[in-house]
């Protein structure tokens, strides 16, 4: 599981939403923790956040707009409440844990009307971005390279959804009226490339395949954004009186879940699984009174009990292959990612051990090999989040402390 670090510049992006003043103040080294191991964890760097940013959201991404991040190695955090109204970038150099550099876009367009907070990335390090400049009517996508040289902007289009791939883009534009999906392929220079359109109802998962609804009965489904002219399979659907589709996991190898759900109960869900050549595999329809939950860690399929605090991991079968227990002394505990797609499992248990508010992270894989399990005392009643980078074999983690957020990348020594 060890990973090889590129001898390249690599860079951490994180969105923040803030007025930028003196980078020598805002970004100063936070030197307060020691460098102590936890356990199997030895902490590399850390890196203070402005006083400014009250709450951050942080995660390494396992979504169709992050599965190139991974190649990249790319860690993207998104505050959702700071003092100002900037939506800048700055970056961190993910080897130093410092600041490499900062982009602040409200001050460099005119009339700036941001969408989100939401910065995009591809594999070889462009960044994009999203907004408006008559608030709303049309839209401009900015694109920079990994240093923040711009590299081309987009102007007056549709709105998008954004889906990352090698070398560029592809843009979503959605049409109810006409009945349409347009998937828009733009090259590294901003180039169209290439241009389909599929009906309106469609949907990317998490995963990357795209399913294309046709009917009420017929799901087309394709590999990725990238692979619309020919479907991998086509699926015909069923309909079962008191349930409603509500989900969809695809494990790799092909295989297809949809998820329904009872209209009159929150538990009780039917799973139907189909291969690659759209017939059913097989189906189930999990205890109605349980509270349970379906995940993807790539090839197999994890289902969490919530009502009895554990999980248990299936193959693509659904072959039971093991259950495992949360931690029972502490008195809440949950997935750190609904999905994830390299065979990896993440979870918390979060309460109180020994007189002593913290939290317990435990990172296995899905074949039950438990990798490591460590305890952190809070001193502030926050919540760390944690993510596991396998491909450098380390753990990011953001927490409060002394009333400021900061970033850890720990190596795991273990």
């Amino acid at each position: 599981m060890k990973g090889k670090v590129s001898k390249r510049l690599i860079a951490i992006f994180v969105v923040l939403t803030l007025y930028l003043v003196s980078t020598n103040q805002m970004y100063a080294e936070f030197d307060e923790l020691s460098l102590e191991e936890h356990g199997g964890l030895q902490q590399e760097w850390i890196h203070t956040f402005p006083k400014e940013i009250n709450y951050l959201s942080f995660d390494l991404g396992y979504t169709p707009l992050d599965i190139i991040n991974r190649a990249a190695q790319l860690v993207m955090l998104n505050p959702a409440k700071v003092s100002g109204n900037n939506f800048s970038l700055y970056t961190i150099n993910k080897k130093t844990g410092k600041l490499a550099w900062t982009y602040d876009i409200k001050n460099k367009v005119k009339n700036f009307y941001p969408l989100n907070h939401t910065w995009f990335y591809n594999e070889s390090g462009s960044i994009f971005y999203q907004y408006s400049t008559n608030r709303g009517k049309t839209f401009n996508i900015l694109s920079l390279d990994a240093k923040g040289k711009r590299l081309f902007e987009k102007k007056d289009i549709g709105f998008s959804n954004i889906y990352p791939y090698k070398n560029g883009i592809v843009l979503q534009q959605t049409d109810s009226l006409k009945d349409q999906s347009r998937f828009i392929t733009l090259n590294s220079n901003g180039i169209v490339t290439s241009e389909t359109v599929l009906g309106f109802n469609t949907k990317v998962l998490n995963s990357g395949y795209v399913l294309h609804f046709k009917g009420e009965n017929k799901i087309e489904v394709f590999k990725d954004v990238t692979s619309l002219k020919k479907p991998l399979f086509t699926i015909n659907t069923q309909k079962f009186s008191g349930f409603y589709a509500t989900k969809y996991h695809q494990l790799s190898g092909g295989t297809l879940i949809i998820e329904y759900a009872r209209s009159n109960s929150d538990g009780g869900q039917k799973l139907m699984a189909y291969g690659l050549n759209g017939k059913l595999k097989w189906d189930t329809v999990l205890d109605r009174n349980m509270s349970m939950s379906t995940h993807s860690t790539g090839s197999k399929l994890l289902i969490e009990n919530q009502t009895e605090h554990n999980f248990t991991v299936y193959d693509h079968n659904f072959k039971k292959l093991f259950s495992h227990d949360y931690e029972g002394e502490l008195n809440a505990n949950y997935l750190m990612s609904f999905y994830r797609n390299d065979g990896y499992i993440e979870y918390i248990d979060f309460g109180t051990i020994n007189g002593k508010w913290g939290e317990r992270y435990t990172l296995m894989k899905d074949n039950g090999e438990m990798l490591l399990s460590k305890y952190f005392v809070l001193d502030d009643v926050h919540k760390s989040n944690f993510t596991y980078d396998a491909s450098e074999n380390v753990v990011y983690r953001t927490v409060v402390s002394d009333g400021r957020y900061h970033l850890i990348k720990y190596k795991i020594t273990k």
